[in-house]
């Protein structure tokens, strides 16, 4: 690819129309690399008054059979994780708290007491990802429910 050109973009033009329906990943379990993770704030649309911290990570499936259904070298499924943040702000370890974190954890071997843990750690790993789909009116979106040790 030569040098980019932002006008060249700007001003072309298409015949075809583009498509408007995403192709959802079958469901099913896949080995998965985790790709892209992000921690984000959120605020509740219902209810403003809500609000707290996610954990979506982006992994990247393992699967000839889903890049050829897809027309994708690169398929990509998300995990998003709502987390539970103690009195202080912090990510809360108490009992019953984090449990789908922890159990993330634990399938990736970063779930040991007393060792270090940051979310960046995250990235890079490999496991097996639980793919289901979440129907939305007519659009179909994809969901990792569950993750284990591969």
């Amino acid at each position: 690819m030569g040098t980019f050109d932002p006008a060249l973009y700007l001003d072309s033009s298409l015949t075809d129309a583009n498509s408007t329906q995403s192709i959802p990943v079958d469901q099913g379990e896949y080995p998965a690399m985790a790709d892209e993770i992000e921690v984000r704030q959120w605020t509740g649309k219902k209810d403003p008054s809500k609000s707290g911290i996610s954990l979506d990570i982006n992994w990247s499936i393992d699967d000839a059979g889903q890049r050829e259904k897809l027309g994708r070298d690169k398929v990509i499924v998300r995990q998003s994780l709502m987390i539970d943040l103690n009195e202080g702000g912090g990510i809360d370890t108490g009992k019953g708290k984090n449990v789908r974190l922890g159990r993330l954890r634990e399938a990736l071997g970063l779930n040991t007491p007393g060792q270090p843990f940051s979310f960046r750690m995250i990235q890079g790993k490999v496991a097996k990802v639980k793919v289901e789909q979440r129907p939305d009116g007519d659009v179909i979106y994809n969901d990792v429910t569950a993750v284990a040790a591969l």
